[in-house]
């Protein structure tokens, strides 16, 4: 399959964020209007097609999770009741180009670079907090697995890096 970028990079002031646009309000106005202002504390990748226009995005951020209600063998590793996740706190495929399955390889990426944080420094976690309900699915075929009363959904890291060196292979 062919992705509508080439190249992925951090967020830098050169990037034209206000042309982007996935159609969700929400993460449209959060890229547009903050994404640029937090990238000292939230590491956004952008994805650029051969124009340098920016095709998608995702955005990731060390956290500290309550792991209460959560199943055992998700956070088997932590302690006191917390543990420490990246969280994926916005993600965006551009309307032009969705419908292609690009967001399921955006996820991966992102899932990718999670998994690198976790081989630098301890990182037990990787955390979605969904927009809505709709896309709880999603986030489940990539492995993620729903906290109960919640759209919060979570996946050991351990378990992410085996299933993307499975699928290496």
């Amino acid at each position: 399959m062919a992705y509508p970028w080439s190249v992925v990079e951090e967020l830098h002031p050169d990037h034209k964020v206000k042309d982007f646009e996935c159609g969700l309000d929400s993460v449209d106005d959060w890229f547009q209007t903050k994404a640029m202002n937090n990238r000292h504390q939230i590491a956004t990748h952008v994805c650029l097609d051969a124009a340098a226009d920016i095709g998608a995005f995702f955005a990731l951020k060390t956290v500290i999770v309550a792991t209460e209600g959560m199943p055992k063998k998700v956070v088997k590793d932590s302690s006191d009741g917390q543990s420490v996740g990246i969280l994926l706190c916005q993600m965006g495929v551009s309307t032009d180009v969705q419908g292609q399955g690009h967001g399921k390889q955006l996820l991966k990426l992102a899932i990718s670079q999670a998994v690198e944080a976790h081989r630098i420094s301890t990182v037990q976690l990787f955390v979605v907090d969904a927009e809505n309900e709709s896309l709880v699915k999603f986030y489940q075929t990539a492995g993620l697995q729903l906290v109960p009363n919640t759209l919060r959904l979570v996946a050991p890291i351990r378990a992410l890096e085996k299933a993307l060196a499975a699928a290496a292979r």
